[in-house]
């Protein structure tokens, strides 16, 4: 097999940052840190900053609160789209022998909604003949993409799901009407923090500033039964020293599928704008529930 030169630096940078960044920092975390500067708003006006944000939780579905704790699930992913975007591998047809290697791997996801996260890559028993060099190059290559951005993903999904976007206290935190809606801003320990909901407070941008790096998302929903449900994002990424005519675009959409009331995903699209598309299907999944208190 011919030996496979593949790299995705910006797709991985792009993937990479923003688990860097969202997770550690989300409003929930920078708002009501202890390390965050008491409050000077009045007691009147706290009390109606907390019911607003108390309205706004509610309207949001919450893995919190319906319980769930983690997922596994078969993973397939969509190579030949990565080689064609990535590199422009015309080459790639359904008959390539690289895709047959790759599609032999049997990827298992065992998600953990609180982090902990892994991959599980498990080659052929029988692979038929010895592998040569650049085989394993390639499944390395890909081992390592495929796990990157899978675990990318779930960092910088889980605080749209699990009700941690929206601050539960407005202790540390600045609320201001705007013209559309409300925005929510903490700075704290070099980081800022900011959100935008509209009038009907439902959050359109989420933006994480530090000195190392910026990413602003533009999440989008979709009604549930039981709330608002991220179904995608827009993500602008820039990283430190870097132009801002180099800021990454990223586009993430997000197919569900329904396992003992849980919504699960079950397709993934990642696609860094002008770098590469990353396309998952997720499928055999079980779920597992928050231990009972």
């Amino acid at each position: 097999m011919a030996k496979l030169s593949f790299c995705l630096p910006a797709l991985l940078l792009a993937v990479c940052l923003v688990p860097a960044l969202a997770p550690a920092q989300t409003p929930s975390a920078a708002f009501q840190s202890p390390a965050a500067k008491p409050s000077t708003t009045s007691l009147s006006a706290t009390q109606s900053n907390d019911e607003l944000l108390a309205k706004a939780g509610k309207l949001y579905y919450s893995t919190a609160k319906t319980g769930l704790d983690g997922f596994v699930c078969r993973v397939h992913p969509d190579w030949r789209t990565l080689f064609v975007s990535a590199q422009k591998d015309s080459a790639a047809t359904a008959d390539d022998p690289r895709l047959a290697l790759l599609n032999s791997v049997q990827i298992t996801l065992h998600a953990r909604l609180k982090g902990g996260s892994t991959l599980n890559w498990d080659l052929p028993a029988d692979p038929g003949k010895p592998l040569d060099q650049g085989s394993l190059d390639l499944l390395d290559s890909m081992h390592q993409a495929a796990e990157q951005t899978l675990q990318g993903f779930l960092q910088f999904w889980t605080p749209f799901v699990d009700g941690s976007a929206i601050p539960s206290s407005s202790e540390g935190l600045e609320i201001t009407p705007t013209e559309k809606g409300y925005r929510l801003h903490a700075n704290q320990g070099g980081t800022s923090v900011t959100e935008l909901m509209d009038s009907g407070l439902v959050l359109q941008h989420f933006d994480v500033v530090m000195s190392s790096a910026a990413v602003r998302f533009a999440p989008r929903y979709q009604s549930t039964e039981k709330g608002l449900l991220v179904s995608g994002f827009l993500a602008h990424i820039l990283a430190e020293g870097t132009p801002p005519a180099q800021e990454q675009e990223m586009h993430v959409g997000i197919e569900y599928q329904t396992l003992e009331d849980f919504p699960i995903p079950s397709r993934l699209h990642m696609e860094v704008v002008k770098s590469g598309v990353f396309d998952f299907s997720l499928d055999g999944c079980t779920v597992s529930r928050t231990p009972l208190k």
